[in-house]
């Protein structure tokens, strides 16, 4: 037996489906793009882990890599520690450095070393350097390269749906104008008509 769609309304066959007649064409597009933004959100898991395993496989790369070329060197400073100087390009804020000498080879190196703070003139203090001998940092850890790309692959996934999001809030203040216009022209023509109810 066919069942009414509403009281007096036209049989409708079981199965059947018909569009709700209170539902707009904005409420629909609305309803497409939230599905859309869904969507997009979970198709973006596999990129984000494939940026996330790529950058964390060219960071463990670059930590193999200094790990083989830098190495440790004992400096001696040659002046009490100070604050941090304009001329140290590795000495992070915050702490105090000292001016300090290294041998490299049949050369004598100089920079501005990290050291702690009331440090006195002569102490010994073990430093990386690179290739060339030149001060640099602390080598990349392996931790620190998965670290990387954890980092990497949340910050794109993050990115794309930040993009999406505002694209979805923009239509939608749109959508919302055009419902409001919409709302005040049915309104205006009830008022105006001449068989109101």
């Amino acid at each position: 037996m066919w069942k009414n769609s509403r009281a007096g309304g036209l049989p409708l066959r079981p199965g059947s489906t018909r569009r709700n007649p209170l539902m707009r064409r904005s409420d629909r597009i609305e309803n497409l793009l939230t599905l859309a933004v869904i969507v997009l959100a979970f198709a973006m898991l596999p990129l984000a882990i494939f940026v996330g395993a790529k950058t964390a496989a060219s960071q463990q790369v670059l930590a193999e890599q200094q790990t083989s070329e830098f190495r440790t060197v004992t400096a001696t400073t040659f002046a009490d520690s100070t604050g941090v100087t304009m001329s140290s390009d590795v000495a992070p804020s915050g702490v105090d450095t000292a001016p300090a000498k290294w041998t490299w080879g049949d050369q004598t190196r100089r920079a501005d070393i990290t050291v702690d703070p009331a440090t006195p003139a002569g102490t010994e203090e073990q430093i990386w350097v690179d290739g060339e001998g030149n001060l640099t940092t602390q080598p990349m850890s392996a931790s620190a390269a998965r670290v990387a790309g954890v980092i990497a692959g949340l910050f794109t996934w993050f990115v794309v749906m930040m993009i999406a999001m505002s694209g979805f809030l923009i239509t939608r203040a749109s959508l919302n104008r055009a419902r409001d216009a919409q709302w005040d022209r049915d309104l205006r023509q009830f008022l105006d008509s001449t068989t109101r109810h």
